[in-house]
């Protein structure tokens, strides 16, 4: 998992080289730079509607956000298989020429932005073979070099995420971002194009990059990186529905790895063996 900057800095960059290799040319357009980040935060809106829920029962507080908001479990947005038809209309947009590269920027930045990241050192990792329209029926999660954060969200996950290798590749990719987009915005400028001293396409992922990236560096109180109220796997190793909605292969295997887990928590007797 990474940080929601990192995703946007990562989906630029993965389809930044893609444009160089296939166009011959570093000068990428400004709407295909925004777009590239757009669509690499883009599965982490969900928490914009979590919110608004959360709001409309009552909500308040952001410490239960951060344990309650599980998207990975609860959101077609984070379901691999949801985006695939854009796969379809890239191929079709490149058969008849239609502005392929544009059609490209979704597929690139959502899944090589962040659906792949969010199955290396996540708290919970990504169900890649999750199937939307089959009701309850969920899939293994996978979840890559993630000892350290397994089993932790929220700023508990934030605390032990900074700890490893891969906050720091997050952190390089998003400065390396705000030096190519700012060379590219240097670049138009120079040419004087029209509009572009206070083009939007590239201010807004400037700031969004060096915003987040400021906040990203805040200190994090050194109680979180103690257990959460709730425990460590609070998550879909112990949700009923997740578990009573695995195939029955898979439901027996998860049984069989969390059985210690369930009596801990007292479920055991709520989750349905057969």
């Amino acid at each position: 998992m990474a940080r929601t900057e990192a995703h946007a800095a990562y989906g630029f960059l993965t389809y930044y080289l893609i444009y160089i290799i296939w166009m011959g040319t570093f000068l990428m357009p400004r709407y295909l730079t925004f777009l590239a980040c757009f669509f690499g935060i883009f599965p982490d809106l969900d928490a914009v509607y979590w919110v608004i829920k959360k709001r409309d029962k009552g909500f308040e507080g952001k410490q239960s956000i951060d344990t309650e908001f599980q998207h990975h479990l609860y959101f077609w947005t984070h379901w691999p298989i949801s985006y695939s038809p854009l796969i379809l209309i890239f191929i079709i947009s490149l058969i008849f020429n239609f502005y392929p590269e544009y059609f490209l920027v979704p597929v690139i930045s959502i899944y090589c932005g962040h659906l792949i990241p969010d199955s290396i050192s996540c708290g919970d990792g990504l169900m890649w073979g999750k199937i939307p329209w089959k009701k309850d029926r969920y899939a293994r999660y996978i979840n890559l070099w993630s000892n350290k954060t397994d089993g932790y969200h929220g700023i508990w996950w934030e605390a032990r995420y900074r700890q490893t290798i891969w906050f720091k590749i997050g952190s390089i990719a998003v400065i390396a971002s705000i030096i190519i987009i700012l060379m590219l915005y240097i670049n138009e400028i120079l040419q004087v194009l029209p509009g572009l001293a206070i083009s939007g396409y590239y201010i807004l992922p400037l700031l969004f990059l060096s915003g987040a990236l400021i906040i990203g560096f805040k200190k994090i109180p050194e109680d979180n990186l103690k257990e959460p109220p709730e425990g460590r796997y609070a998550d879909y190793r112990v949700n009923l529905k997740y578990i009573n909605g695995l195939r029955e292969k898979n439901r027996k295997k998860h049984i069989e790895k969390y059985s210690e887990l369930f009596k801990e928590k007292g479920i055991i007797e709520k989750i349905n063996l057969k």
